[in-house]
């Protein structure tokens, strides 16, 4: 694996190696040469000399340490084939279960990793870090299953070196490489046997692509040895980047080392570009570095009050973790805090950068992913004032290899830039070029009542990068671009209607994709219903009822009690039905149906005012059930009728002494005997209906009256076809209680 995050470099080692070996005649020189090498992270030198020493591939030591050389300078193929010989010795270390797991990762190769994983987690357990890697593999095919979020673009400046650390200044895209030789830097950096790093740039073309020849940045910031990667304030005066810490040292003029002779890196400020030349004249150590640890991947907000670091100083959760200051008051920055357990892991979190939104990228190889580092994406919250909930960039920005360095070139997510360490063309890291797919919003917007399509709607779209506004058209839609990865709350307003809210995520939506949504706005009035409570009789306020409020054929019912004359009051929706009765002992109510289809939609209030009329129960007494109709010639129960006859089934079952009679009538057409005989099949068949619902038969009787008892006691002949109507009717007669 290629760790350009392990910022740890050995440039002493040619002057302590003379004084070790001649200390010992008896001891491989090779081994103890090799050793040194690794113990000093001089990984390529290592691999020449352990693979002197007689009978090296039957030593499991040897064999991980030479595995982890080959890891460390990202020959992944090498490295398996070194651990998978350790660990078939006896007597192995076990962290090569570890690095062993760790290199299949890399190579895609998950159930084999896991299994490795599970056997280090056992004998050394606790570690988040590697409970992460065993959740890796077993979510690993779900993650490269998910469909791409864009595309991404091998960039034609990559060479057989190592390019790395993307970062904007104004139009140029500014990296590290090896590959542009610096005069005034020593040629071969022990680590890896390649060349030191240095910071170049290019200019883009305004599709984010880079289009020109790559220059070196200049000697003022690429010095002796490793220099990069960077980030730039946003008028790109400013410059923060990495730098081997070699001001003073053992060695004059080289590198600072710390008492294991181990050499950090640290964080230095550029200032005063010069405009022609885009050099820069002042450099200055940051206020936090020290020589006894590093301070390496600077990034700077794009209003330059916050800076976003990595270091492996003390007190942290493991590994490489993330730290933060601000500019305070007085313009001074603040003491470094670690981001916290929210986005630091027991492994490496590295590479930070913002997006001109403060949304913070980052790499890491202890959260969930696809192996080696992955690119992460953290939003700020302002409440908490922290990072929180990392998200897995996905394929095809992430890969099983090192990802890193992910740069937007914007707030939109449109086109980036990162590193990865991924087979291509070239050889070591390259840098790609990402254009995310698009993704719209399709919105209509209509009137809940008439359905209609409403013109001149506000719609706003509310997110934590922006906020945008927009009206919907004379059809009543709405078109626009969504922020790819991003939740949205969706607000509509129309005057004289009332406001909705729906949130959308593009989270779950990848590749080119439109989201399409139809909201319905209710009209901005309301509509209300009033009645009080009436003794049908007398005409007298029920004393103490309640009111049955039933709403959508059953789907919300409420019982409302009332005091003494006391109207209720009910707010209702529009386009709906409601059912609405009263209650009290040994009283009978009719079922009422209120509708609000059809009520216009407009500005104030519509005031439904009704009567609620209850009779007394009496024996002898009769009581017409509402809504009995039958078709022209026939006795069968309609479907319309059963709402009235199911209340009457209520009543029945609430007073289970009471039997009845239902008595049924005909209008005056047609012959006496045809209307006795049509009436009394109409009313047998309510009884039937009744016993079918679990009435017991011995509390019901039936009678047909025929055309003996109208209430409309007109001549047939002149009788209207409402006087009919109403002649035409059934009852129930309460025969005891």
């Amino acid at each position: 694996m290629r760790v350009h995050y392990n910022f740890i470099l050995i440039l002493l080692f040619v002057f302590i190696c003379n004084n070790t070996f001649s200390q010992s005649n008896k001891q491989d020189k090779d081994l103890m040469i090799a050793d040194y090498m690794y113990t000093h992270l001089a990984f390529a030198t290592a691999i020449k000399h352990y693979e002197k020493v007689s009978g090296y591939n039957n030593d499991p030591l040897i064999m991980t340490k030479l595995g982890d050389c080959y890891r460390m300078i990202h020959e992944v193929d090498e490295a398996v084939a070194c651990y998978s010989i350790a660990i078939k010795e006896p007597n192995f270390p076990s962290y090569a279960y570890l690095h062993y797991a760790e290199t299949l990762m890399t190579l895609g190769r998950y159930e084999e990793a896991k299994k490795l994983l599970i056997e280090y987690q056992n004998n050394n357990p606790g570690n988040r870090s590697v409970s992460n890697k065993i959740r890796s593999c077993d979510y690993s095919d779900s993650l490269i299953k998910l469909p791409h979020t864009g595309r991404i673009y091998f960039e034609s400046f990559n060479t057989d070196g190592y390019e790395f650390g993307p970062a904007l200044r104004n139009n140029d895209l500014v990296f590290t490489t090896d590959s542009i030789y610096n005069e005034n830097s020593p040629k071969e950096d022990k680590w890896t046997g390649d060349d030191y790093y240095q910071i170049c740039y290019t200019q883009l073309n305004n599709e984010g692509r880079a289009e020109s020849e790559v220059k070196n940045l200049g000697n003022k910031v690429n010095g002796k040895y490793h220099d990069g990667p960077c980030t730039f304030s946003h008028d790109g005066d400013s410059m923060f980047f990495t730098r081997t810490n070699y001001s003073s040292g053992i060695i004059k003029n080289g590198p600072v080392s710390d008492p294991n002779h181990l050499v950090h890196l640290q964080i230095m400020v550029a200032s005063n570009q010069d405009p022609d030349t885009k050099e820069y004249k002042k450099i200055k150590p940051f206020t936090f570095n020290k020589n006894s640890y590093s301070t390496i991947h600077p990034t700077l907000s794009y209003n330059g009050r916050m800076l976003v670091f990595a270091s492996d100083m003390p007190g942290g959760e493991g590994g490489i973790d993330l730290y933060m200051t601000t500019i305070d008051a007085r313009g001074k920055w603040t003491k470094p805090v670690n981001l916290g357990k929210g986005i630091n892991t027991e492994g490496d979190e590295v590479f930070p950068s913002f997006n001109k939104d403060s949304v913070l990228y980052f790499s890491s190889n202890g959260w969930i992913g696809l192996g080696g580092l992955d690119i992460y994406k953290a939003i700020w919250n302002k409440e908490k004032h922290l990072f929180e909930n990392p998200v897995n960039m996905g394929i095809p920005v992430n890969s099983s290899y090192d990802d890193m360095s992910f740069v937007e070139h914007g707030n939109d997510f449109n086109t980036a830039h990162f590193a990865s360490s991924r087979p291509a063309a070239k050889d070591g890291d390259n840098i790609y070029s990402f254009q995310a797919q698009s993704v719209f919003l399709d919105l209509t917007i209509i009137d809940g009542v008439t359905k209609k399509e409403l013109p001149d709607c506000l719609v706003e779209l509310i997110s934590k990068p922006d906020n945008k506004s927009l009206s919907t058209d004379q059809n009543g839609e709405a078109f626009t671009q969504l922020h790819i990865q991003t939740p949205y709350l969706i607000r509509v307003n129309r005057v004289g209607y009332t406001p909705v809210e729906i949130p959308v995520s593009t989270l779950d939506v990848y590749g080119n994709d439109t989201i399409r949504k139809t909201l319905g706005l209710n009209p901005n009035f309301k509509i209300s219903y009033s009645a009080v409570v009436m003794d049908e009789k007398t005409k007298s306020p029920i004393v103490d009822p309640a009111v049955v409020w039933i709403e959508k054929e059953g789907l919300k019912t409420d019982t409302i009690k009332l005091a003494t004359g006391e109207p209720i009051h009910v707010e209702l929706k529009p386009n709906n039905l409601y059912h609405v009765y009263a209650l009290k002992t040994n009283y009978y109510s009719k079922e009422k149906f209120i509708s609000t289809k059809g009520i216009e939609s407009g500005v104030g209030t519509t005031a439904i005012v009704d009567t609620l009329y209850m009779k007394k129960l009496e024996v002898g007494e009769v009581y017409k059930i509402d809504n009995i109709y039958y078709d022209y010639n026939k006795a069968t129960i309609r479907t319309d009728a059963k709402p009235s006859l199911d209340q009457l089934i209520r009543l029945l079952n609430e007073y289970p002494a009471m039997k009845i009679q239902i008595n049924s009538h005909t209008d005056c057409r047609g012959s006496d005997a045809y209307n006795i005989k049509l009436s009394q099949a109409r009313a047998q068949s309510v009884v039937q209906y009744l016993i079918e619902r679990g009435i017991a038969i011995d509390r019901l009787k039936s009678k047909g009256f025929g055309e003996t008892n109208p209430v409309s006691n007109c001549d047939c002949l002149k009788c209207t076809e409402e006087q009919h109507q109403e002649n035409r009717r059934t009852e129930f007669q309460i025969i005891a209680l």
